[in-house]
């Protein structure tokens, strides 16, 4: 068991939780628009990529969730570098759904992490755990069953993924404000001391 009371944050969760409140804080911007802003897109992976790799240390990146997280962000941000920068369009579907899917999957797996912390850590990370899972659903309903996902907009993204120009980056929209929410929730309990390197755990997550 976690104690339940904070301890203080260390230099690191503090600028971690700075980190990941800026990266948060462009996602969400960005995914209100459909210009390219290429350079802007590529600061803000990368920023955000510091910033989860803080936020793992403080989690205790030795541990499977927070380690298997961190691979699949990278996945994500090594689809999205691609995209910023420019694939042939038969190709961008592809990375798009390769993006949207693996970041969902890192935010799942540390919302799974966080269901092992105290109770307000616990909170935030049944309801992350609960936003990536529907639309992870949505992507493998929409390869079984026609229509089933067109609530997400995973639709077109599937069908770009099949070589076609995307129509419709709504499924992308929600992917990264999922991502975006869920890091403004982990920078707040970072910088609080909730989520701290030298707490000491009995779980494996």
């Amino acid at each position: 068991m976690y104690n339940l009371t904070s301890q203080p944050a260390s230099l690191n969760a503090k600028f971690g939780a700075i980190a990941l409140a800026l990266a948060a804080f462009t996602t969400l911007l960005l995914s209100h628009t459909g210009y390219s802003l290429a350079p802007l897109r590529t600061l803000t992976a990368a920023i955000a990529i510091i910033a989860v790799w803080a936020f793992c240390d403080e989690m205790g990146m030795r541990k499977p969730l927070n380690r298997a997280g961190f691979v699949f962000f990278l996945i994500a941000m090594t689809a999205k570098f691609r995209i910023s920068l420019g694939v042939a369009s038969q190709l961008t579907g592809r990375y798009q759904l390769l993006y949207a899917a693996f970041l969902l999957l890192a935010v799942l797996l540390w919302s799974m992490a966080f269901l092992h912390r105290q109770r307000e850590v616990r909170l935030a990370g049944a309801v992350g755990l609960l936003a990536a899972m529907a639309p992870i659903a949505s992507i493998v309903a929409g390869h079984l069953v026609l229509g089933a996902s067109a609530i997400f907009g995973v639709g077109s993204l599937l069908t770009a993924a099949e070589g076609s120009l995307p129509s419709d980056l709504t499924f992308l929209a929600v992917t990264e404000r999922i991502f975006g929410l869920w890091s403004y929730a982990a920078a707040w309990f970072l910088w609080c001391g909730h989520i701290t390197g030298s707490r000491i755990a009995t779980g494996h997550s």
